[in-house]
């Protein structure tokens, strides 16, 4: 069963969402998902396969449930 890894930057407001969190992947290229208003709010991290490593989530405490912040492993996200 796939793990996924919730990690929260309070400072930065950034929650970052590692999609089988227990191996580690190489992002080898992001893409931006355009939304109204502010096209650079959710990243989305691809492997050199193309497929989806990670989601990251900007503004995050305005567009998540709290609860999921709390919750969230309180560090940076993953470079």
């Amino acid at each position: 069963m796939p793990i996924l890894r919730v990690t929260y930057e309070r400072e930065s407001d950034v929650l970052y969402l590692i999609l089988n969190g227990e191996v580690p992947r190489k992002v080898d290229s992001s893409r931006i998902c355009e939304e109204v208003g502010d096209p650079v709010l959710t990243i989305l991290d691809m492997d050199e396969h193309g497929q989806l490593t990670g989601i990251e989530v900007r503004n995050a405490s305005l567009r998540l449930p709290e609860r999921l912040l709390i919750e969230a492993e309180q560090a940076p996200p993953p470079k």
